[in-house]
């Protein structure tokens, strides 16, 4: 892991957008932001990434809002600017709606909490150099960027997590994981994990999956941990599959305590048949004593 401060000046900004401080060279096809965009999910890895985030954070925080693949538009120096992130997380913010993109003017210039973006092939210039400038601009606390597989130039190479975090003068603190923080079904390893502090109420790591990607190349996830416990956060299906199973356990409970109340009870019964076997023979020995004295009686 790497801890750092990222010292650049903030970036200069145009009716036009912003110009990145990061120069990167790739041998991938440019990102033309120019060009109308259909969309981010531009593979299966970058699209079950989105997904699972998306699920993960709407299923364990329903009291925040989380948005995905959204346009999300704000005003800065008294123009707008448009960012497309894969995943906004609002803490402690509820719109009753479904949004086409999101406006920011139409929120009391509201700022996400933590902004996502999953490296891809067409995107990841972007992601990782004018969307930074474009955030520290607009003082977006926490942006995240993951690689889930082989999408950018060599230093970006899996398993890779950077975390920018807005300090106290308006800058980005910068940290990377490039470890993995665990093995799809194992255990977290503590020491690979990145602590965002109050900020969010979860830590951030990478869990290498058991599903390889194109010619056995690894894909990794971004997963979220429990703040109180060492526990991966569970998505939707993880939680239903939970209290089947907790529900499951109270049936069996249930069953087996009904079983008992049988196995007693047939007990019971077959004690009193026995203490009324008893009585009846007590009672045929009785009737037949006293049959027989008064023979006894008959014959004197």
């Amino acid at each position: 892991m790497e801890d750092h401060l990222d010292t650049r000046a903030p970036p200069e900004s145009t009716s036009h957008g912003f110009r990145s401080t990061r120069a990167e060279s790739t041998t991938t096809e440019p990102f033309d932001p120019a060009k109308p965009r259909l969309g981010r999910r531009e593979s299966e890895p970058h699209s079950n990434e989105v997904n699972y985030l998306h699920d993960i954070l709407e299923t364990n925080f329903p009291q925040d809002r989380t948005m995905w693949d959204l346009h999300h538009y704000f005003n800065l120096d008294e123009s707008e600017l448009d960012i497309q992130f894969d995943i906004t997380f609002f803490r402690d913010f509820s719109i009753p709606y479904l949004l086409s993109s999101y406006k920011a003017a139409d929120f009391g210039n509201r700022l996400p909490t933590m902004a996502i973006n999953v490296l891809s092939k067409r995107t990841w210039q972007a992601d990782i150099g004018e969307h930074v400038d474009a955030c520290r601009a607009l003082k977006i606390p926490l942006y995240v960027v993951f690689s889930p597989y082989y999408a950018a130039r060599q230093s970006y190479t899996p398993p890779f997590l950077r975390i920018y975090q807005l300090t106290s003068i308006g800058d980005y603190t910068v940290r990377e994981l490039r470890q993995t923080t665990m093995q799809e079904g194992g255990t977290i390893n503590i020491d690979n994990v990145l602590d965002a502090g109050d900020l969010v109420p979860f830590k951030f790591g990478l869990m290498e999956l058991q599903q390889k990607y194109e010619k056995g190349k690894p894909v990794y996830r971004l997963i979220l941990i429990d703040r109180e416990e060492l526990r991966v956060l569970p998505t939707r299906a993880d939680q239903e599959k939970e209290r089947a199973d907790q529900e499951k356990e109270r049936a069996d409970q249930e069953k087996e305590r009904a079983d008992q109340e049988k196995e007693r009870a047939d007990q019971e019964k077959e004690c009193a048949d026995q203490e009324k076997e008893r009585g009846d023979q007590e009672k045929e020995r009785a009737d037949a004593a006293e049959a027989r004295i008064h023979e006894l009686e008959d014959t004197v």
